[in-house]
């Protein structure tokens, strides 16, 4: 039954691919819905403007709707039901900070303190579907696992999942960017899915669909992620390696979205402290990118293309991908 399983994931996977690709430009413009650009963003950026958006449907229907045809011949269970659950949650918080944009026509909905109230109202939802299961996490570069204690778990969910789904919003700035590292990061955490097939057949799916997307999101893109999509995918990325045991190897697998935010705090931190700008721009992925600043900042910037900075973030999210394969080996 699990060759079974497998086959038919890598099926829907490869169909998922042309169908996401095709299927997530024409739903944005069905929608309507258009990328507005913050006045304070890259100078840029305002070709941008006008791009569909909330893309990210796609994608994250499609691996809903895989889940729906695989597992009723396997079974539901648990694991999958809390990947499922971590997935729409994250989609939810997404699609009302979307709507409310679009309504708004103005490049953010939520406050960040409302965006951080709707995760941890979220993530306390996941905490209750994770009291019946035994909260096992596997250390990186060995083979110990360890039952975490009540007062060790439930925070460790709580930041990972709203660090997870900021840290791929944060890096939707750049044409593919987001999607890309995603899929890489999915790629890291495959040593511990097939640990459980379940999950192996729910990350195939998730790349199937993401790798569709790519395509119509990378540069220029056609279309873009949205915060429905960005948070629904990180949603996506933490409930895998939560069921799988392997929270502690998510910040290696997403190290590029764990920089990025820590990028956006430093910044932050920096001007409040000394009234001078970190980086050129925050997250850092703009801080690469060549766009003019009249306002001082300490650290220089490459003044890299779009194109190259993305696909050099790729390439370090490739590294980290294949350093957390190396830690689940």
């Amino acid at each position: 039954m699990e060759a079974a399983l497998l086959r038919l994931a890598l099926v829907l996977g490869l169909i998922f691919v042309p169908l996401s690709a095709w299927a997530s430009p024409r739903l944005a413009r069905w929608l309507k819905a258009r990328q507005h650009i913050r006045p304070e963003g890259p100078s840029t950026h305002g070709k941008k403007a006008g791009t569909p958006t909330m893309g990210g449907l796609v994608p994250l229907f499609l691996i809903l709707l895989g889940t729906g045809i695989l597992f009723p011949l396997a079974g539901f269970s648990m694991p999958v039901f809390f990947v499922l659950a971590s997935t729409i949650l994250g989609s939810a918080i997404g699609l009302l900070d979307d709507l409310r944009s679009q309504r708004g026509r103005r490049s953010t909905g939520f406050f960040p303190h409302q965006t951080l109230l709707a995760q941890f109202l979220s993530a306390l939802i996941l905490v209750l579907l994770s009291f019946r299961a035994p909260n096992i996490v596997r250390l990186p570069f060995t083979k110990i696992t360890v039952a975490l204690p009540f007062w060790a778990w439930v925070p460790l969910l709580i930041l990972g999942f709203s660090g997870t789904v900021n840290g791929v919003n944060l890096a939707d700035g750049l044409d593919g960017l987001a999607t890309g590292l995603f899929l890489l990061s999915l790629l890291g955490l495959f040593p511990l899915l097939w640990t459980q097939p379940e999950l192996g057949t729910l990350g195939v799916i998730g790349l199937g669909a993401g790798l569709g997307f790519l395509w119509a999101n990378a540069y220029p893109a056609k279309v873009f992620l949205g915060n429905v999509g960005a948070m629904g995918l990180g949603g996506f990325l933490f409930g895998l390696a939560w069921s799988a045991g392997g929270i502690l190897f998510l910040p290696i697998a997403g190290g590029v979205f764990v920089l990025e935010a820590i990028s956006d705090i430093l910044q932050v931190g920096s001007f409040k402290l000394t009234g001078v700008r970190l980086f050129k721009m925050s997250p850092f992925h703009h801080h690469l990118e060549d766009v003019p600043v009249s306002w001082p900042h300490r650290v220089k910037s490459p003044n890299w293309p779009e194109p190259k900075v993305v696909v050099r973030l790729w390439i370090l999210g490739a590294v980290f991908a294949l350093l957390a394969v190396l830690a689940g080996l």
